[in-house]
């Protein structure tokens, strides 16, 4: 064997010896916990269209359409910051033959989105018969808490207790014991620094049920669910 083979065999049993030395026996789990908040605003979506061949008369009428909106302002009680009216939308919108293909023109279809943000709950019909007779238009409403973020927070770290409440179990069963925290990361691995507006806590409203009696909505809870990955060192 000549010596620069030997050096080299020898250079490689090292390496090994070293990365054996550096290994760190580590434990990685999830911690997801799951919350609750009561909703106290309502936000309305109030969507409206107006269509015509010419282009100008159906933005007249879509004006319209968003001053009587935005005059419920006073008679709700709607307060400055919670009403938006949204970018005027101009379209033009062609005949279509059976298979689909473009034909002649047919009108402009001109589109805004109004939200309404409401804060009193119990004034949910009052809120709905008000924009429905207000003018025509396609409503829908969500619920929402003002302390959304305070309840997601709380729950990351009930969910990276139960994260290291499930690493410890798990060490235990094996015959070793927990050691420090390597990492914790909010994002599932391998999706590298991607973000998101609500990083990796969904929340959601459940269906609003229907009081069969008074036939008004009753809002249902806001379900919060968050989940930490994290690694712990193994002893």
């Amino acid at each position: 064997m000549t010596t620069w083979m030997a050096g080299l065999m020898m250079m490689s049993v090292n390496v090994v010896m070293a990365q054996e030395a550096n290994l760190v026996r580590s434990i990685s789990v999830t911690g997801t916990v799951e919350a609750k908040t009561a909703p106290d605003q309502i936000v309305w979506r109030v969507s409206l269209q107006d269509t015509d061949k010419v282009m100008r008369a159906a933005k007249v009428r879509s004006d319209e359409r968003v001053k009587a909106v935005v005059q419920l302002r006073e008679k709700l009680g709607i307060g400055e910051g919670d009403i938006e009216t949204g970018t005027v939308s101009i379209r033009r919108e062609y005949e279509r033959d059976g298979q689909g293909r473009r034909g002649a023109f047919s009108h402009f279809v001109v589109s805004r989105l109004v939200t309404i943000r409401q804060r009193d709950l119990s004034r949910f019909d009052e809120f709905l018969d008000s924009l429905v007779s207000s003018t025509e238009m396609e409503v829908s409403f969500s619920y929402q808490s003002s302390e959304i973020r305070e309840v997601r927070a709380a729950a990351r770290l009930d969910a990276l207790r139960a994260a290291r409440k499930k690493a410890a179990a798990m060490a235990e069963t094996v015959g070793a014991s927990l050691g420090r925290v390597l990492t914790i990361n909010e994002h599932p691995p391998g999706e590298g620094n991607r973000t998101s507006v609500f990083s990796n806590a969904m929340h959601s409203v459940s269906t609003p049920s229907v009081d069969l009696a008074t036939e008004t909505f009753v809002p249902g809870a806001i379900n919060v669910s968050v989940t930490v990955y994290a690694t712990f060192e193994l002893e």
